[in-house]
Formats: C-alpha cells, sequence, structure tokens
C-alpha cells in the first residue's frame, strides 16, 4: 500500500492511498472548516450548509443526486465537526469518476433554493429538539459551552433557531466563497484507484475551487466552570473535563492513552471501580477530545441522583490516583488497545482516506502508521505523569443535565482534584 500526495495550483491537496486488492474506493474533500470558524451571528452554518448541499445542484435534483449514487451501488455522507467538515462517497473503484463527479457538483454548482433554506431550517430545529431531548448528547454541548464560554468553539455544532432563522442564500454563499477554498481543503481517496487517476479527476472537476490566502484562527481560550440543567428525569448525567494538550504536542498521545487507562474500557480503572465493584452507574467512560490548540480529558457518566454525588466523588479520586500511581501494566494494556484500533481501521478504505485528510489538515502532513505506533510505544509512565500535571493545573469543568439539587458544591468538588 502507498500513498502519494500532490498540491495543485488552487492549493487543495490531493492524497491517494492505493489499495490494490480492494474493490471499492473511499474518497471524499475534508476542509478546515467548522463551527470554530462562525461568526457569532452565524452559529449553524457549517452543518446548515451540509443539509443544503444535498438538497441539489444547478445540474441535478436531490432526488436525481440520490438515485444517481445509489444506481451504482454508491453512498454519498458528510458531516460537521467543530474543526473540520467532510463530503464523501464510497463507490466500486470504476465508479469512482461518478462519485468524485458528484462531491465536486455539491461544493462549486450547489442550487441553494430559498425555499430548500426554509425547509431545512426547519428539519434542523427539529435536529436541535431532538439533541436536546436526549441528555446524553446535549451534555457534551453544555460542557463545550462552560469549557469556551463565548467564543465559536463552545457554540453547538447545529447552531441554534437565533442564530439560523436570519441566514439567508446569500449568505450561504458568501460562507463558502470565503472558507471553502482550496487552502483550505483535501481531497483523499483510498482503496483501487492511483494517484494518476485521482490527479485527472481533480483537474477536471476541482479545478474552479476558489483560491485564497489560509486563514487565520483565533486561539482557544480555555476557562473551565460549572453548568448544571435541573430536568425531572431518572437519570443525572454528570460530565467532568480538564484542559489537555493540542493534537500536535508531543504529549497528546500520552493523553490518549491516559484516557483508555482511566476510562476507555470494561478494564480500566473506572468501569472496574464505579461499575463492577460500586455499582453506582450503568454508563461510565473517559476519552480525548482534541483540536489544534486544545484538548478535554472528558469523563461521562450516568447515574440514579440518589447515587450520583457518591458517583462523582469516586470517578475524580480515581482520576487523581491515576496521576498519582498509574503501573505499567496499565500503561501496556491502553497501549496495545490504542495500537490495535489503529491497525484495525487499516483494513476500511473509509478510514484510510479519513485517516490521511485529517492528518493533512491538522498536522500539515500524513502522518505515517508506523509514525504513529512508535509514538505510542514510546509513551512513559514519565509521560503519563507529566500530562496528569498538566491536566490537573487546569480549572476542571462540570456539566450535569437532571435532578441536579442531589450534587454538592462546584467548589467542594474542584477540591477532590487538588493533587
Amino acid at each position: 500500500m502507498s500513498l502519494q500526495s500532490t498540491t495543485l495550483p488552487s492549493g487543495l491537496t490531493v492524497l491517494t492511498e492505493t489499495m490494490p486488492d480492494v474493490a471499492s474506493v473511499s474518497l471524499g474533500l475534508w476542509f478546515n472548516v467548522g463551527t470554530r470558524h462562525e461568526e457569532a451571528n452565524q452559529t449553524g452554518i457549517s452543518h446548515l450548509l451540509e443539509h443544503m448541499f444535498f438538497k441539489g445542484t444547478t445540474k441535478r435534483d436531490a432526488k436525481t443526486m440520490n438515485r444517481t449514487i445509489e444506481a451504482v451501488g454508491g453512498s454519498l455522507n458528510a458531516y460537521t465537526a467543530r474543526e473540520q467538515t467532510a463530503y464523501t462517497a464510497r463507490v466500486l473503484a470504476s465508479d469512482a469518476p461518478l462519485a468524485l463527479e458528484m462531491v465536486a457538483e455539491m461544493m462549486l454548482h450547489p442550487k441553494f433554493d430559498a425555499a430548500d433554506l426554509e425547509k431545512e431550517k426547519s428539519v434542523i430545529a427539529q435536529e436541535i429538539g431532538e439533541a436536546y431531548d436526549a441528555p446524553d448528547d446535549w451534555i457534551f454541548d453544555l460542557f463545550h459551552q462552560t469549557a469556551y464560554p463565548g467564543q465559536s468553539l463552545g457554540q453547538p455544532t447545529l447552531g441554534s433557531l437565533e442564530s439560523l432563522t436570519p441566514l439567508t442564500t446569500q449568505d450561504l454563499r458568501r460562507y463558502v466563497s470565503s472558507h471553502y477554498t482550496g487552502s483550505r481543503a483535501v481531497l483523499a481517496a483510498a482503496g483501487a484507484i492511483s494517484h494518476e487517476q485521482l490527479l485527472t479527476l481533480a483537474q477536471t472537476h476541482l479545478a474552479s475551487l476558489p483560491k485564497a490566502a489560509p486563514m487565520t484562527t483565533a486561539p482557544a481560550r480555555y476557562t473551565g466552570g460549572d453548568a448544571l440543567e435541573d430536568r425531572e428525569i431518572e437519570q443525572l448525567h454528570l460530565c467532568f473535563g480538564l484542559e489537555g494538550v493540542g493534537v500536535t504536542d508531543p504529549l497528546f498521545p500520552a493523553q490518549t492513552l491516559l484516557s483508555l487507562m482511566l476510562g476507555g474500557g470494561t478494564s480500566s480503572r473506572l468501569f472496574h471501580e464505579v461499575r463492577e465493584e460500586r455499582a453506582l452507574a450503568y454508563t461510565v467512560s473517559a476519552f480525548s477530545s482534541g483540536y489544534q490548540d486544545t484538548s478535554q480529558l472528558m469523563i461521562y457518566a450516568a447515574a440514579d441522583p440518589e447515587r450520583a454525588q457518591e458517583a462523582a466523588n469516586l470517578i475524580l479520586a480515581e482520576t487523581l490516583a491515576l496521576s498519582r500511581n498509574a503501573s505499567q501494566e496499565e500503561l501496556d494494556r491502553a497501549r496495545a488497545g490504542a495500537i490495535a484500533s489503529l491497525l484495525m481501521d487499516l483494513e476500511s478504505t473509509s478510514a484510510r482516506a479519513e485517516r490521511a485528510a485529517l492528518s493533512q489538515l491538522q498536522q500539515g502532513r500524513v502522518i505515517p502508521v508506523e509514525e504513529t505506533r512508535r509514538k505510542l510505544e514510546k509513551v512513559t509512565l514519565s509521560d503519563i505523569s507529566a500530562i496528569a500535571r498538566h491536566l490537573l493545573a487546569s480549572r476542571l469543568t462540570r456539566a450535569a443535565v437532571g435532578p441536579v439539587a442531589a450534587l454538592e458544591s462546584f467548589d467542594a468538588t474542584r477540591q477532590r482534584l487538588v493533587a
């Protein structure tokens, strides 16, 4: 398997990972554009665009688009995140030209009909309501708003009714022309396709991608804090977080492994102590959420309100204990899990294309799998201690949804993490 890279005059980076032993191709356009790059009066516009790009182009309406890709057994997909958006396709190798033609058509020739825009606002309003009604989903938006107040990074990806309602098709076109440019884009493909084939397709279908200088992003300002949302529901949903390092920081691999040691699987400390030994919660986990210049170690649990504070106390105690007495056995087990996950993803064309694209966007180059593996293999207990100290030096963020009267004060909770 080989990965090749070429940067076109527009600034578009073209990445191809040829996998001759598969029958399909996964390809797509990834942009360094997301919720973080939106102004306060346009929160949710990136996600709104995700909907609108699928509402048809100047050449094909939405029904024709759907029937065309499904007629060859393929699929189109997209997602919006806080720092990136992606528009992808998966097809048999012979249909790769059609797939890229359609993705490019969506990006460069969207219809953006005013009537469709109002319909999609209504759809997204229901999506926002659905997310709010699911506390295990909404709590992470509440967490981000609290950790990064007054910043686009802290705003919900879906936006709000207040920010979406005034947006017009002209607003969408202006945003696309200024943000969806070659210098902020990567075209990546993995599967039964050569780099020469992909380059030819890119030059045919993406030559008119706007050319612009790279845009700067305001630095993240993590503050931490407390957000309690009282609801009469059966479970109390809790999310704790501390600020970590950005995804390019040398300590980020250690942070990844620390999160796995703490709550990344059934052998982790939190799963064993909170669920198996004390039966305080059915769901408890820890993970790292990383961005260019910041990240969070996040811990989530849902518990009976009467035992929620007990669960919270144990979660914080185990977090502090891990920072002091992590064992080599725990580290080796977490490392084995991370490496296995990394290598298993190599069996997926979609995962390979996404890994290459995000690596290019976040780090300016595609990080070879073996380099990532070596970084994980080099993490020591000293590195775990170092990243633990960094995390504990930040201010705690606590978000909770449910019968919050059961919880102690935020100051009392913060004191439980004083090393």
